[in-house]
């Protein structure tokens, strides 16, 4: 959790949520143990085995920190690995910019459908029920090519290109911020739907 900086700048976070068509995972623990001088260590190890057609979130979407204004503005953040945030009009943004980002593993040749589910408007919840929207998602893609026949999934149909079928996709938008925007920690839940076919 993020605390309140100096001069009025907040972090502002949204937490990421994904409502995944294929998920499995199957964790096995196993214990090792090691005679040390008569007596015994115990460690504990754990692995994740991920079955084709399943998806991990690997990044929450972080916008920064964000100084108040007398101004309503934007900040735009692009869809990728490496997500810039531009800030408008008299805005200053510093700190972290995080896409929101996931890998998907499947097979090379898998095609993939994403949608967001969010109706287009995710809102950002903060103090004394101050709210700000997140509109204008967009998607980017590494390890998959786009595909033709995506009608009703708004971020479209793409095709693992990646010889591991190891493919990432990262989502970002427009953060929609009021003048003299009350102070403190926003947050809200992105859903996005995603399908192997």
């Amino acid at each position: 959790m993020s605390r309140v900086l100096p001069c009025g700048v907040r972090r502002l976070r949204i937490a990421v949520l994904a409502l995944l068509a294929a998920l499995a995972l199957f964790p096995t623990q196993a214990f090792a143990q090691q005679m040390q001088q008569g007596g015994f260590a115990i460690a504990r190890t754990q692995a994740a085995i991920l079955t084709p057609g399943s998806i991990e979130k690997i990044a929450d979407m972080d916008f920064g920190s964000i100084a108040q204004s007398n101004s309503a503005g934007t900040v735009v953040m692009t869809a990728d690995p490496s997500a810039t945030c531009t800030a408008s009009g008299t805005l200053i943004r510093t700190g972290a910019c995080k896409a929101a980002g996931f890998t998907i593993y499947g097979k090379k040749n898998n095609r993939v459908f994403l949608r967001e589910n969010n109706g287009g408007t995710v809102t950002l919840n903060g103090p004394a029920g101050a709210t700000m929207l997140l509109n204008n998602l967009t998607v980017g893609v590494v390890g998959m090519t786009a595909k033709q026949g995506a009608v009703g999934w708004d971020f479209g149909s793409w095709k693992v290109v990646s010889n591991n079928g190891i493919a990432n996709f990262y989502v970002g938008g427009t953060l929609n911020i009021g003048a003299a925007q009350t102070a403190g920690v926003y947050t809200g839940t992105i859903l996005i739907q995603v399908q192997f076919n």
